[in-house]
């Protein structure tokens, strides 16, 4: 066997050797900085977060349009389903979490309304073959009893046709 061969070979295998020391020395570190019980409960922690329902009220399934207002100017945009305090927003880009956005309620039989919203989940990082829309959770926050009132009206208006159909 050649010289350079014998060489390159070793050279791989101390590569190799090194590169498992250095994963072992990380490993033992990282489970030295974190107990096994804090791991535990930050997975613990972690699961309830994703599948815990937070909303504190019933959503209406709906189709109505409306438009976000964004720094990068107004798109258009449909509800899905909405409650009092929150809505889910199809939309091809959603937004940041924690976003506050201004949006503009087209609901029908009434003048459109503005609300103001956070954003509190989006989908935006989901597999597209794992979407069947691809949008975002917000919730209504800082509005005015106005703006409150016609949100209310709105869904009053809604249920009211929805009932007599």
């Amino acid at each position: 066997m050649p010289k350079a061969a014998i060489v390159s070979m070793l050279g791989i295998g101390l590569g190799v050797i090194v590169a498992m020391v250095i994963f072992w020395s990380v490993s033992k570190f990282i489970r030295r900085r974190i107990s096994p019980e804090m791991f535990n409960q930050a997975l613990a922690d972690a699961q309830d977060s994703n599948w815990e329902e937070k909303r504190r009220q019933t959503r209406k399934d709906v189709s109505w349009q409306a438009s976000m207002e964004t720094s990068q100017g107004t798109i258009p945009i449909q509800l899905k389903n909405i409650s009092h305090s929150g809505a889910f927003v199809v939309c091809p880009e959603p937004r940041a979490l924690n976003e506050k956005l201004r949006m503009i309620i087209d609901a029908p039989n009434q003048d459109p309304f503005p609300l103001q919203a956070e954003v509190v989940w989006s989908n935006v990082n989901v597999p597209d073959d794992k979407v069947v829309h691809r949008g975002m959770g917000i919730r209504f926050v800082e509005n005015t009893s106005e703006e409150r009132t016609q949100l209310n009206n709105a869904l009053e208006l809604d249920l009211e046709e929805a009932e007599s159909e």
